[in-house]
């Protein structure tokens, strides 16, 4: 008998790959940062399989030796802050600046972990047993729940529920709630991610690894949410967090899995609410389940469930739950009568124009239509990350697949606002998408512009775009149309120049770089892109098709590279380099991620007019830039800062310079 490191299901003849799992011992995992199985922690649990992943942890399978029980084991993994080298255990902060902040977390990653041991007599939340420090970082030791989480429920599903299950996840993740608040806990990341379905009918709340205590009011915090789930206080670094944040995301959860469909971004609502009641979505949800919901998602934290035992009353029907916009004129009813009164003098005074009010409604809808996007695979090249590849398949599967995830994402959020409107989204290999754009009879609305490559399409202008109020908060974009000479084009992101300098007994961390002069003597540097010469005075150093490949071989000290090229060291390098940011008042960058619109016919130039401005909006930007791992900056002002505090390298890189476009 022989039982199996990674799954640990017993085999009653020995075997060299696994009958149930196909691992064979001393295989690497899926990750470079995963534990290897077999790793033994606090001489007790073997660690198994990674079976989940989050911004502050990695979840294992794992088995306890002494209770001879499969259990799981999460580890803190504050992604972006430390790292491992791979086939270590030990943890490792990535710069001085940010150990701090790694062991204020690790400190609270242990906090939550001993006040969640206080719930093991709770059966919707998931038991914790013990937590412990080893490998310089933390771990707790919980119950192994089988079955599946509510999003892979989902999709195996049908992408709905009917709304009587939808009701008993509502009761039992509240429940569970209502625990955590009684002891001044706010979970903040409610979503079907985090709820467990397990094979015995329970329904679990999981992963502790946003929550925070509601008293802690006034402490900045990083930035945890999810798009589409998060109500906006929590998009606030110093906010006002407490039940109703987390009766929002339940409320959001509980739309979503009754529609199919993710809620329009809280932001967005903030500035025009056009969310549509779920009955109206779906038929069969009754009409007070679905005031029920957007009652839970208001705005507004005072017309909000103000705690979960008014939303479970309001769920089991003890009371009529009036509408949201019913009870917001009920409020404003003052404030209306004023504005009535007003309108009413307007009246007597002149008559309504119906032209205005065509114009005004046309610019607010779009028509019936369907539109194409096409887009290039960002993991495209052959070559990825050279010398490597094995890596490089995974590096271009990340991005592909990101990519593509991120574009549905964008695409559902834009059908909150305009369900009547089909957004048929298409990527293709680059040398592919060159060709169908010069040669193919059937052309895009919308398209990623590369390389020349758009001769035979009708360029449809963006202007309108530019002076609209998404592009306010894009600071960068007022430069794009000297640029191009035209509004022809709408970049979503950016790239400039970087220099990697490789970690060795030399520290480089504080180093300043205004020319490749500035790089110490006996150091020896390459770059691949021709321009960093043209945007840093001085000369040195050579240019090299391969000059990755010669830093990541330890040939050459310095690497000078766009900033797309960015995760594909990080992947191939994990903490051995630091980026050093350039001294000069300018930063020089590039737009990167360009999209065009085709002139086609009036309905579907309106409808790819708008949807490529709803691509600058804080919501579109993170999920391409945030969610998924685009090789160009954001654009958006606001989503580049969160953009730099998650990819730490970059903290006050553009900070007091001003930013300047070059070819």
């Amino acid at each position: 008998m022989k039982r199996c490191n990674n799954c640990f299901k017993i085999s009653e003849d020995d075997f060299l790959f696994c009958p149930n799992c196909g691992y064979k011992e001393g295989n690497p995992p899926k990750e470079a940062y995963y534990l290897y199985p077999g790793t033994l922690l606090e001489k007790r649990y073997i660690i198994g399989e990674a079976i989940g992943f989050g911004g502050f942890g990695i979840t294992y399978k794992a088995y306890d030796t002494k209770l001879d029980s499969v259990i799981a084991v999460k580890e803190f993994y504050p992604s972006g802050i430390a790292s491992r080298n791979p086939g270590s255990p030990e943890l490792f902060v990535y710069a001085k600046k940010r150990e701090s902040e790694f062991y204020f977390f690790k400190e609270r990653f242990i906090d939550e972990a001993r006040n969640m041991a206080k719930f093991n007599s709770e059966q919707n939340i998931v038991n914790v047993f013990e937590f412990f420090e080893e490998n310089n970082t933390a771990y707790i030791s919980m119950e192994f729940l089988e079955g599946q989480g509510l999003n892979k429920y989902l999709h195996k599903n049908g992408d709905i529920v009917s709304p009587e299950l939808a009701v008993k996840i509502a009761e039992d993740v509240a429940n569970a709630l209502g625990k955590l608040h009684e002891q001044g806990i706010i979970h903040r990341d409610i979503s079907p991610d985090n709820i467990f379905m397990c094979n015995d009918g329970k329904i679990k709340l999981i992963d502790f690894g946003a929550a925070r205590f509601a008293r802690d009011e006034n402490r900045q915090l990083t930035v945890i949410l999810k798009p589409g789930f998060a109500p906006p206080e929590q998009y606030e670094q110093i906010n006002k967090q407490g039940p109703w944040t987390d009766i929002y995301a339940l409320g959001a959860t509980l739309y979503y899995i009754l529609t199919g469909q993710c809620p329009e971004e809280s932001t967005n609502r903030k500035i025009n609410d056009n969310l549509f009641y779920p009955h109206k979505l779906n038929p069969n949800i009754p009409e007070y389940l679905s005031n029920v919901i957007m009652k839970a998602m208001a705005i507004d934290i005072s017309l909000r469930f103000a705690n979960v035992r008014e939303f479970l009353s309001a769920l089991h029907q003890d009371k009529a739950v009036v509408p949201v916009a019913v009870e917001k004129k009920k409020r404003n009813r003052k404030r209306f009568a004023g504005i009535a009164v007003a309108v009413a003098v307007l009246v007597t005074g002149i008559s309504v124009s119906m032209t205005e009010y065509e114009r005004v409604k046309d610019e607010n809808t779009l028509p019936d239509c369907t539109i194409t996007m096409w887009y290039c695979k960002t993991g495209s090249d052959d070559n990825l990350i050279p010398g490597d590849k094995e890596k490089s398949a995974t590096y271009k599967e990340t991005l592909d697949n990101g990519e593509l995830k991120a574009y549905n994402e964008i695409i559902k959020s834009f059908n909150v606002s305009y369900p009547n409107v089909t957004v048929k989204v298409e990527g293709f290999e680059e040398r592919e998408y060159i060709n169908k754009l010069k040669n193919s009879d059937v052309q895009p609305n919308i398209y990623e512009y590369v390389n020349s490559t758009d001769s035979k399409l009708q360029h449809l202008s963006l202007e309108k775009i530019y002076s609209s109020e998404e592009a306010k908060e894009c600071s960068l974009l007022g430069q794009a149309g000297e640029y191009y000479g035209s509004y022809d084009y709408l970049p979503l992101g950016f790239t400039t120049p970087i220099m990697f300098a490789r970690k060795s007994n030399d520290d480089f961390s504080d180093m300043k770089i205004s020319s490749v002069n500035d790089i110490p003597e006996g150091h020896k540097f390459a770059t691949d892109f021709k321009g960093i010469s043209g945007t840093m005075s001085g000369a040195g150093g050579y240019y090299d098709d391969s000059a990755f490949e010669k830093f990541s071989e330890k040939e050459t000290d310095f690497f000078g590279t766009q900033s797309s090229n960015f995760f594909k060291v990080r992947d191939k390098m994990p903490a051995q380099y630091t980026v050093i940011p350039f001294s000069a008042d300018k930063v020089y960058c590039k737009y990167g991620n360009i999209w065009a619109a085709n002139d086609v016919d009036k309905n579907s130039n309106k409808a790819a007019e708008r949807f490529l401005k709803f691509m600058l909006n804080k919501s579109s930007q993170d999920s391409i830039y945030m969610q998924s791992r685009n090789e160009s900056f954001p654009i958006n002002d606001n989503i580049l800062v969160q953009y730099a505090e998650l990819n730490y390298e970059f903290e006050g890189f553009f900070d007091n310079k001003d930013i300047y476009i070059f070819e």
